[in-house]
């Protein structure tokens, strides 16, 4: 079997993360908001939130925000951070965790949506941040790389441009998160991030992290229980509490702890570049395919270890099934939950076939993928 859909979730917990998991499997089981500071379970929320805080560059870990995930997180981002009447502007490869919040709000006439047109091959040009600010511009929205077609966004230069008029920017790192490094006090005002994908930690594990001014600004959009201030009906103001109503997933923040504090311990660096030359290997090797269309970049300094291909008269989910029943390779086929990408890329409504790759991956697994694509 050969695993190549790390876009959507990494397949494997390293061996120390599932040791840790396991050690708590072995004891009881406790609410990380709702007991005392000393026990390892309470220990392991602050722990999660220094290594996240770190991993983004960010000095404060009160300021590290956990939800089920990065969809939650772009949700609760977006909503709190709205006014209504105001300018948002984001790109046309957005995954559909913002997109939809987006449109849902556009439909309801509470916010002007203006999309900023990228490049059929994902790429954006910085300067049209510039040319589409408004006077009521408050908020840009921006996936770091998308998801289908694997090409990073300049989001250092965009983000600039954002703060020059104080608009407020927030940032999806599902595919890039302990990945590409990223430091947050020069970048965004929020980044929402998912525990299971480039993270390596469990599903159902992600948050967001903010600024200051984020953090004083944004409503919160969902409310209840915090276990602090109890004789209110009012939420908290103070984080983390002001944005963590409710139980909170303690075994995924024991994952996500051990999961990143390991990619520090490795560093961003080396495991970007490893992914950069088995990206830049598995681009070589398609070029040498007449019948394969790959999208993106082709340039495996300016993609994510992904790249999505069209098989010349050959139906995506097709190839896909055909990768998998005669190579035993995973892939994922279709529309990726990113239409607009798809649009953008001229790939719609066919789809295509995504090859994404990670820490387990081999430089022989991906000379396999490129001889069963020859075969077919």
């Amino acid at each position: 079997m050969i695993y190549a859909n790390y876009a959507a979730t990494s397949p494997a917990l390293t061996p120390s993360v599932a040791a840790e998991l396991r050690g708590y499997l072995d004891g009881i089981h406790l609410n990380a908001g709702r007991n005392f500071e000393g026990l390892p379970e309470v220990a392991a929320a602050l722990r999660a939130r220094r290594a996240v805080g770190q991993l983004f560059g960010i000095a404060n870990p009160l300021r590290v925000i956990f939800t089920s995930g990065a969809t939650a997180a772009l949700n609760m981002a977006i909503n709190g951070l709205v006014t209504h009447g105001c300018h948002v502007l984001a790109t046309s490869v957005e995954h559909n965790a913002a997109a939809r919040p987006l449109h849902a709000l556009q439909k309801e006439g509470i916010i002007d949506l203006e999309y900023l047109r990228c490049a059929p091959d994902g790429s954006l040009e910085p300067e049209t941040v510039r040319k589409a600010v408004k006077k009521n511009t408050r908020l840009l929205v921006m996936t770091h790389a998308s998801n289908v077609l694997g090409t990073i966004l300049p989001v250092t230069e965009c983000f600039k441009t954002a703060r020059e008029f104080g608009i407020f920017t927030i940032l999806d790192t599902a595919q890039t998160a302990g990945i590409l490094p990223l430091s947050m006090e020069a970048d965004c005002d929020v980044i929402a991030f998912a525990g299971h994908k480039g993270l390596g930690a469990l599903a159902g594990i992600g948050g967001f992290a903010l600024s200051e001014r984020a953090a004083r600004e944004m409503r919160q959009w969902m409310r209840g229980g915090t276990g602090s201030a109890s004789d209110s009906l009012e939420m908290p103001d103070f984080l983390p509490d002001k944005f963590e109503p409710g139980t909170q997933n303690t075994f995924g923040i024991i994952s996500l702890a051990a999961s990143v504090e390991e990619i520090l311990r490795t560093g961003v660096k080396a495991i970007r570049e490893r992914e950069r030359a088995l990206t830049a290997r598995f681009i070589e090797g398609l070029t040498e395919r007449k019948n394969i269309t790959p999208c993106g970049t082709l340039n495996a300094d300016r993609s994510m270890a992904l790249v999505s291909i069209v098989v010349r008269g050959q139906d995506a989910g097709d190839v896909s099934r055909r990768l998998f029943d005669e190579h035993g390779i995973i892939t994922r086929s279709g529309l990726h939950c990113s239409p607009a990408a798809h649009k953008t890329a001229g790939t719609f409504p066919a789809g295509t076939v995504r090859f994404s790759f990670g820490r387990g991956t081999t430089e022989a697994e991906i000379d396999a993928i490129l001889k069963a694509l020859e075969e077919l």
